[in-house]
Formats: C-alpha cells, sequence, structure tokens
C-alpha cells in the first residue's frame, strides 16, 4: 500500500491525453514519435493511442506527456490500488531501453501468449511493428504464494513459443528484482553399479537418511523417494542440502571432484512465497549453483519428475542478453 503526495508542479495539463468513457486516448500529434520510439500503448484505427494507466504515468514522468486533469493520479490510485506496483515494474522494465507491451489492452491479436502474462518484452533495438517479442512477463508481490505446478505449466507454455518466462517480484519498498523461470533436466555421470550412492559410510556404521531408508524398503508411494530415485536413474550422487536450506545438494561426480551443480526441493519443501524463492536463488547464485524444484506428474498412469529452475541473472545481465540464460 502506497500513500502518494502529488507534488503541485507535475499536475499541468493540456488537451494532450483525455478521458473517453473511462480511457486515456493521445490524439495529439505526438501519438506517432511515441509509438514510433517507445511503443507505448495501443495505436487506435485513425490514429491515436490508447494508454492504461500505468502507461499514462510512465507517459507522464519519462516522455513529458501532460496528464488527462490535475486529479487523474490520485483518482487513478484510489480506483486501482495495483497501480502504483504496476507501475514501478513496468518503469523498471523501460527505463533500460525495453519495448513492453502490456496485455491488458483490448483485442491484441498480433501474438499469442499466456492468458496469466502481464507484458511481452522485446530489446530497445527492436520494435513490435517488425520484430517478435523475446519473452513474456508476469509480476507477483513478495509475499504472494507459489503454485509450483501453474508456474511450471506456464512457463513450459512460454517457452514453446521461443520467449524467455521472467518474473518480476515486487516488495512493500517498491523494490524489484528479476527471475528466469525455465525446466530443467539435471543429469550426471554416476553409475549405480560403480557406487554406493545410497548412505553416508561413517568409521562405525553407515548412516541413511528417511528418504534413503524409504528407497531400501521399496516405498514406491513416497514423493521423496520418488524424486530421490530419479535422481539417482539421472546419474546424479545426492547428498543432504541443509548446510544451504534445501533438501538436497546434487553432483554430477563422485563427491570430492567437483562442486555440487543443483540446490534441489521438492514440491513439499518448496518455498510457498516469492520472498522464500527469491532467498534460495540468490543462495544458489551466491555459490554458483542452480536452485531447481521437482514436480510429479502423475498423468497417463506413469509418474514423471519434472524439475523447474529459478534463475536470477546477474545485475550486468539483468536485461540484457537474457537469451544466454
Amino acid at each position: 500500500m502506497f500513500i502518494l503526495r502529488i507534488p503541485d508542479d507535475i499536475c499541468h495539463t493540456s488537451n494532450a491525453m483525455e478521458e473517453r468513457d473511462g480511457e486515456v486516448i493521445l490524439t495529439d500529434v505526438q501519438w506517432q514519435r511515441l509509438w514510433q520510439k517507445s511503443a507505448i500503448g495501443q495505436r487506435l484505427v485513425g490514429g491515436g493511442l490508447r494508454l492504461l494507466s500505468e502507461e499514462v504515468l510512465f507517459a507522464h514522468e519519462h516522455r513529458h506527456q501532460a496528464l488527462p486533469s490535475p486529479d487523474w493520479i490520485s483518482n487513478a490510485i484510489t480506483e486501482d490500488p495495483d497501480l502504483l506496483d504496476r507501475y514501478i515494474i513496468l518503469e523498471s522494465l523501460r527505463a533500460p531501453g525495453n519495448i513492453i507491451v502490456l496485455l491488458n489492452h483490448k483485442n491484441i491479436e498480433k501474438w499469442q501468449y499466456n492468458d496469466s502474462s502481464w507484458a511481452l518484452r522485446w530489446h530497445g533495438s527492436t520494435h513490435p511493428d517488425n520484430d517478435e517479442p523475446i519473452s513474456e512477463i508476469r509480476w507477483h508481490r513478495a509475499l504472494d504464494t507459489i503454485d509450483i505446478n501453474e508456474l511450471f505449466t506456464w512457463s513450459i507454455s512460454v517457452s514453446e513459443r521461443g520467449r524467455i518466462p521472467e518474473i518480476i517480484v515486487i516488495d512493500d519498498e517498491g523494490s524489484v528484482v528479476t527471475y528466469v523461470i525455465s525446466s530443467c533436466d539435471p543429469s550426471g555421470n554416476i553409475n549405480d553399479d560403480s557406487i554406493d550412492i545410497i548412505g553416508v559410510q561413517t568409521p562405525w556404521a553407515k548412516r541413511y537418511s528417511d528418504v534413503e531408508l524409504l528407497l531400501i524398503s521399496d516405498d514406491e508411494n513416497n514423493e521423496l523417494a520418488v524424486v530421490l530415485n530419479d535422481l539417482h536413474n539421472r546419474g546424479l550422487h545426492v547428498r543432504s542440502g541443509f548446510k544451504f536450506g534445501t533438501r538436497w545438494r546434487a553432483y554430477e561426480d563422485v563427491i570430492g571432484t567437483d562442486h555440487a551443480q543443483w540446490l534441489i526441493d521438492t514440491n513439499i519443501d518448496a518455498p510457498s512465497d516469492w520472498t522464500g524463492a527469491c532467498l534460495n536463488a540468490r543462495l544458489a547464485a551466491g555459490v554458483n549453483k542452480k536452485y531447481i524444484v521437482s514436480i510429479i506428474n502423475n498423468s497417463n498412469e506413469t509418474i514423471q519428475v519434472n524439475y523447474l529452475e529459478f534463475i536470477r541473472p546477474d545485475a550486468g545481465h539483468r536485461w540484457v542478453n537474457l537469451e544466454k540464460y
């Protein structure tokens, strides 16, 4: 929740932007330059732009367009409590030079996109008139609940169109962080016949985790055991992730030859909100590991384990060349 004080000096208006039937329309000759340079709003048949509320704020603050009326901002925020969050996110995306098309506009039929997506993104060197978007974006507040299965389905849908699935998270202070969500296919080089990957040998006896004991007893109905067995079948050497705040850590090769490449949670252990997910992904990035969450698919009477990766691009690549991630 934001309490906004509107300085008197930003309330100057002209007839550039006007309200028509609850919509903000820009018909001034500048609309063509706004579209050609920044692709703000939605073009109208016969000329002009329709602007969503967050685009009105951006055009006013960054493109020096006058507001529809002196009290437009205060009225808009009163009617739409999410407006300032969406504006801060839009500004964080557009300020570095990205082009953003918001999907709440009417009759956007040129591009196919997932209904859960909020916006499409282009690099500033491209344009919606000529190029395909490189990503689909959705945003969440830091304490919003995460539905891992729904998030995985969304990421697959976006990736199948050749786009990057991007998540924007905003906190109560208006700070914004970005993440890429992607399916992951972890694999290693461990052969069950070449090494005993179950348990940890001590000088006196072998220690087994509760989940490893379930594997030994052939309990195929326990979700943790199903995932651990899948990780073993993928050739990974799996050990406790306790020191990193996750269920497991996993190695491509025998422990001691290299560091663990993955930190893994199951859907049971996964963070319940974006604050937890951001913490885990940031910690993983800080120790040069990948943070993934397992998802069990029981469709067609077969069990398939999928993995969703939370990727936090480094600061220098937050909005540049994300394709390489």
